[in-house]
């Protein structure tokens, strides 16, 4: 008796699963319509933007270095080159010609990194913070504060 009744509840317990699971399917629910806030639009559209703005910034940056980087590097040169000219020259006319080298070489590195800066795009504009809208207060309520308590 405990075996025929061990089968039977494991036939009805298959029966229960195999027949809870085909109709257990539920009918695909609609996906709510977009009816976004337009502060949230606008509030998403500004962090595209300022992630645009900073990778441009980033990247102004990148350049900007390499442009000094260059200068530091040229001036650098000229002031070595100098100082080895330097322990060579033996009259004031060699030593002359060596500062007025030395000045034309940080001049020529001067203009090359202005030039190069002003080869840069402008600095880009920071996007603009969308404002929250002004919430409304129900009629009545300014009435509200501006009594007095008693």
């Amino acid at each position: 008796m405990s075996r025929s009744r061990r089968y039977a509840v494991i036939a009805l317990s298959a029966a229960l699963f195999s027949s809870s699971s085909v109709s257990a399917f539920a009918a695909p629910t609609p996906s709510p319509s977009p009816s976004m806030d337009p502060y949230k639009i606008a509030q998403e559209q500004y962090k595209k933007d300022r992630d645009v703005y900073m990778l441009a910034l980033q990247d102004r940056e990148m350049k900007m270095r390499a442009i000094n980087t260059t200068f530091k590097s040229a001036i650098d040169k000229s002031t070595y080159d100098a100082k080895s000219a330097m322990l060579l020259a033996t009259t004031p006319d060699q030593k002359n010609a060596i500062t007025s080298a030395r000045r034309a070489a940080v001049a020529s590195a001067i203009i090359s990194r202005e030039s190069a800066i002003e080869a840069l795009e402008a600095l880009p504009l920071p996007p603009v913070q969308p404002q929250r809208p002004a919430k409304m207060s129900p009629q009545g309520m300014s009435e509200e504060k501006d009594k007095k308590k008693r």
